[in-house]
């Protein structure tokens, strides 16, 4: 079974309309809204920019539009099914050797002369140019891809510089002009046009020999994500399972065997209590091993949603508590004298169960400053993170690396903290038990029983009624032929 997300967006695709608030699906293998279909198999580039989120195949250009936020969701979705990162690493790999500037998803208007490709200095035809391209600066030249197409604009250029185009638009555009090919470039950011327009218009450099640094070469673009790096955690389904069976074995023992419980029920029950508890930190504890990157690892632990999981998990973790307890009285109750009375003489009382409850958030609440420090760890660790990712390759990671300890620092002391809190709960879920449901339970056991079924009582009753409605009918029927 594969996961699936649908999103409202203004979708484009090269060669088709613009529609309109379509529903966009994005699956394992594929994207799809109304009646298109398009294969993530050969998407090669994902781009944010402009409002819009653009991919780019082998086989299609397509564009999404949508708020900002729906457009993180939609872009988090892809990147679940693609490696964006390692794709675009792999896409720039060839061009490393011309020191790379920038590379951005960008719409192209213009027109495009070989000859200008191929380096000669006299004009030839131009072909037209328009649409969404991957554009790739360097330090020889401007590289454009789509589908299959590509096309190289060597420095220098005899035009290049920045437009804002109309008032109300006021999106800066870049121009460039040599010979026959004029283009006009959109999307790129400020700091893009103004690095690119230092160089267009210039001699190329030598190229730079591989192994050298790319001053202006994003890490991420020549590296990839940066790994994930865990602490050790202490918490698991074993050490679970262990305090599960030391609470246990501390329960009175003669009036489970009264009540005809096995002899690992509360074993197993102080288990499902403690794995539906932990199962929030279980959960994103493994989740953070299997990420693909740091960034997806500090995704997976993040504070705020693992503080909100963790106290809805401590309330399921009573609510499993309960309906235990209500699942073995049932049981007890059946074939019993006056089952009902005491089946609500018997129930959690609603002091009981606000107790419970209590007790079930206080370690959600006592561990409010271990969150609070783990989300100010975090925030860190994302700052350092993009700082270094969008750095050149050869930037000093100590600043990482400190603010990665400190967020481990933060993890362990989460994780420690939340068994220990747990192993504090257990004794009193196991005082409750001992001292209020388990002699329930035993009262509702030594119960007597019905001597006759309830069925036969019910077939009595009707068969009595039944004699007694025809008595009446028989004799009403001789009094009227008496008269």
């Amino acid at each position: 079974m594969t996961d699936s997300a649908t999103f409202a967006v203004d979708a484009f695709l090269e060669g088709d309309r613009l529609r309109r608030g379509v529903q966009l699906q994005v699956d394992d293998d594929r994207l799809s809204y109304d009646e298109v279909g398009l294969s993530l198999d050969e998407v090669f580039w994902v781009s944010r920019r402009a409002g819009l989120l653009l991919v780019f195949s082998r086989a299609y250009v397509a564009a999404f539009r949508a708020s900002d936020d729906r457009l993180d969701d939609l872009s988090r979705a892809i990147d679940a099914k693609l490696d964006v990162d390692s794709l675009r690493a792999v896409g720039l790999e060839p061009l490393a050797w011309e020191s790379i500037l920038c590379s951005a998803g960008v719409a192209i208007s213009g027109a495009i002369s070989d000859a200008v490709q191929e380096g000669q200095t006299s004009a030839a035809e131009a072909r037209s140019l328009k649409g969404l391209f991957v554009a790739v600066f360097t330090r020889q030249a401007l590289h454009l891809f789509a589908r299959e197409q590509t096309f190289r604009v060597p420095w220098p250029v005899a035009v290049a510089r920045e437009t804002t185009g109309e008032p109300r638009q006021a999106r800066p555009a870049l121009e460039l002009e040599s010979g026959g090919t004029a283009l006009r470039i959109l999307y790129l950011r400020p700091e893009e046009i103004s690095a690119i327009l230092e160089i267009a218009k210039g001699a190329p450099p030598e190229p730079a020999e591989r192994e050298e640094a790319i001053e202006m070469f994003a890490r991420r673009e020549v590296a990839g994500p940066t790994p994930a790096r865990l602490p050790e955690f202490t918490t698991s389904t074993e050490t679970i399972r262990e305090k599960a069976e030391k609470e246990a074995a501390t329960l009175p023992s003669d009036l489970p065997m009264r009540i005809g419980l096995p002899d690992d029920f509360f074993a197993d029950h102080f288990q499902e209590l403690g794995e539906t508890a932990l199962g929030p930190l279980l959960f994103r504890k493994s989740a953070a091993s299997r990420a693909r990157s740091l960034a997806k690892a500090v995704e997976a632990m993040d504070a705020s949603a693992l503080q909100d999981d963790a106290r809805a998990a401590s309330l399921n973790s009573l609510g499993r508590l309960t309906e235990t307890y209500d699942r073995e009285l049932s049981r007890l109750l059946q074939g019993k004298r006056r089952a009902q009375r005491l089946d609500a003489e018997l129930a959690v009382s609603e002091a009981l169960r606000e107790s419970l409850q209590r007790r079930f958030l206080a370690p959600v609440h006592n561990l409010t400053p271990q969150f609070q420090r783990l989300e100010h760890a975090q925030a860190e660790l994302r700052l350092r993170l993009e700082r270094l990712e969008e750095g050149p390759p050869e930037a000093e990671e100590s600043e990482l690396d400190e603010a990665a300890e400190e967020w481990h620092s933060a993890l362990v002391l989460v994780d420690l903290d939340f068994a220990k809190a747990w192993q504090e709960l257990l004794p009193e879920i196991g005082v409750a038990w001992s001292e209020s449901l388990l002699p329930a339970l035993a009262k509702a056991a030594a119960a007597p029983r019905q001597r006759v079924p309830e069925w036969v009582k019910l077939l009595v009753i009707g068969l009595i009624t039944t004699l007694i409605v025809a008595t009446v009918v028989l004799v009403l029927l001789a009094t009227r032929n008496a008269m």
